[in-house]
């Protein structure tokens, strides 16, 4: 597409939960790496990101295309549809695209900004979590109001992007979304070139990310203690933070001598890379899980994987080298538990699926922006 007489021609992503700039810097980067791709393929376009975010982010600077930041701490979406009605109005903004990162607050913002411009820009959503997974929607009374509420959000968009074929077919399947609408695009991750682990690792086992009750902690604890019974001597490295990690450290210190339990608290990608060399099996007890970030980034770091069956980990396990990805059972005893674990320990994570990944993951930026251009293009009115 090209079009040189109109430089305001624009993809614009509504971001009203504030999530690029409050989220970390790798997120606010990643926003900067579809820029630079989008630019790549067709010169006339910008990327321009509207952002509620209410604070300052001393890295911003460091991502080159604009972001409008409307000031305005707000989940309301309605409210959040106008200020972005004005903003483009201002400044003659011509948008081809909107895209959003979630089904909620941020797909109604674009909805409500349709209805204010007057206009049918097709709207594309991002869809990171495993929501249509029935498992999802029992956690809460939260998940159980979200889920239907993206149902109607995600039948009435354009186009769909997913991060994995088991979330994809989870989505035709239980909310009855058109396969031909879905994308399946892992977010981009940053990624080693080489393993970060010695070839025999530490009888240690990570536990890496947000510490909350639907994360599947208690079924943590209980798979600790069971371990202990048999094995006094491995050790447990927890890295995180969230509402229930009070609560959870008092758990594991029931179950385990404080002395075999190193915390580290929320701590940034840098620091992590550094803490792989710890780090002997990665446990993941998350009951849902659409793609598993940290799982392949432990792989990539040459750590090997335990985890509760996902989508993501059903999707990990079809690229992953044998053995190096094993589900973990919570049916299985205490003794066939410790036999996962000593193999888990026993195995190495060779280069195959590093060399893999990283091909394909230098390619989702691009195929991201490409999918802009050719929803842009089907739904050019």
């Amino acid at each position: 597409m090209k079009n040189s007489k109109n430089k305001n021609i624009t993809v614009l992503s509504l971001d009203p939960r504030g999530i690029v700039l409050s989220d970390s810097l790798v997120t606010a980067s990643r926003q900067y790496e579809y820029a630079k791709n989008l630019s790549k393929l067709d010169n006339d376009f910008r990327y321009i990101v509207f952002s509620s975010y209410n604070g300052s982010h001393k890295d911003v600077k460091r991502v080159q295309f604009e972001i409008i930041n409307l000031y305005h701490k707000t989940f309301n979406s309605l409210v959040f549809a106008y200020l972005s009605y004005k903003k483009i109005v201002d400044r003659s903004l011509d948008v081809k695209l909107i895209v959003v990162g979630d089904p909620w607050e941020s797909y109604w913002s674009a909805f409500f900004l349709n209805k204010f411009l007057k206009s049918e820009i097709p709207i594309q959503i991002h869809v990171h979590g495993d929501i249509a997974n029935p498992r999802w929607r029992k956690i809460n009374f939260k998940n159980r109001f979200r889920f239907f509420l993206a149902k109607s959000s995600l039948n009435r968009c354009e186009v769909v992007r997913c991060v994995s074929k088991e979330q994809k077919l989870n989505l035709i399947k239980f909310f009855g979304l058109d396969g031909r609408k879905i994308i399946v695009i892992p977010v981009p991750i940053e990624v080693v070139t080489k393993p970060l682990v010695p070839s025999k690792r530490p009888r240690t086992i990570g536990f890496i990310g947000r510490i909350h009750e639907d994360r599947g902690i208690w079924n943590f604890v209980k798979l600790v203690k069971n371990l202990s019974k048999l094995d006094t001597n491995f050790k447990i490295l927890i890295a995180g933070d969230g509402p229930a990690k009070d609560k959870f450290i008092h758990q594991i210190e029931s179950v385990i001598a404080k002395n075999r339990i190193k915390y580290l608290d929320h701590i940034s990608q840098g620091k992590l890379r550094s803490s792989w060399k710890s780090i002997g099996v990665l446990v993941s007890m998350a009951p849902v899980e659409s793609y598993g970030r940290v799982l392949r980034e432990s792989l990539l770091a040459g750590v090997p994987v335990w985890a509760t069956t996902s989508s993501g980990v059903l999707d990990l396990l079809d690229s992953a080298e044998p053995g190096t990805v094993k589900v973990l059972d919570l049916d299985k005893n205490g003794s066939e538990l410790y036999e996962d674990f000593e193999l888990l320990l026993k195995v190495k994570v060779g280069p195959k699926f590093r060399d893999k990944f990283i091909k394909e993951n230098n390619s989702y930026a691009d195929k991201l922006v490409r999918s802009w251009i050719d929803t842009i293009e089907k739904y050019k009115k």
